[in-house]
C-alpha cells in the first residue's frame, strides 16, 4: 500500500476512535466499532488485492 493510503487509514482509525471516546452521536450505540470493522476488513482486502498486483 501506498503511504498516503496507510496514512489515509490511520487518520480515519484515530479519528473514529476518538469519536468513540468522546461520545459522538454519530458513531453512537455501537456503530463506531462497525466501522472500524469494515476499515479492518477494507484494509486486509485492498493489502491481498497490493500483493496478487505484485506478483
Amino acid at each position: 500500500m501506498s503511504k498516503i493510503t496507510l496514512f489515509i487509514l490511520i487518520a480515519t482509525v484515530v479519528l473514529i476512535i476518538a469519536a468513540v471516546l468522546t461520545d459522538s452521536a454519530f458513531v453512537a450505540g455501537g456503530s463506531g466499532v462497525v466501522l472500524l470493522v469494515g476499515l479492518a476488513y477494507a484494509y486486509v482486502v485492498s493489502k491481498r488485492e497490493a500483493e496478487r498486483q505484485e506478483s
